[in-house]
């Protein structure tokens, strides 16, 4: 699995079955690999970035077992979930089905509101970044 857009790795499941990110755009996006997946205990997967990481388009996210997990009696269905889609005033699919790496996958264009509560929700990100550096 790699970063649909440039970002920041906001979250990890545990289990690492599941990855979400903040994309400089101001979409965030939810990766989940498979149905119920979070039952392997992370088993089949290897992950290769962090929480807090910035990641470029197309960089490898993390990596599963395909094989192990079919047997294991999960579906590989992977839904891509634009969390924050009430920002947008419109998201486009452009593709369903079998992927591979570097398609894209939807387009969007965000509402004006979606742009003004962007602006804010980075500036008390950038904020709250510089606040915490100077406690240390």
């Amino acid at each position: 699995v790699v970063a649909p857009a440039d970002g920041i790795v906001e979250k990890i499941a545990k289990t690492h079955h599941a990855i979400s990110l903040l994309c400089d755009n101001g979409m965030e996006v939810l990766i989940h690999v498979g149905m119920d997946t979070v039952e392997l205990k992370g088993k089949g997967y290897e992950l290769f970035v962090q929480t807090g990481d910035h990641v470029q388009k197309g960089q490898l996210l993390f990596r599963f077992d395909m094989q192990a997990i079919a047997a294991a009696g999960y579906t590989l269905t992977t839904p891509v979930i634009v969390t924050n889609s009430s920002r947008f005033a419109r998201i486009e699919p452009l593709l369903s089905g079998r992927v591979t790496a570097g398609q894209q996958l939807l387009r969007a264009k965000m509402s004006k509101m979606g742009q003004k509560r962007l602006r804010t929700f980075l500036a008390h990100k950038f904020y709250n970044a510089f606040y915490s550096v100077t406690l240390w």
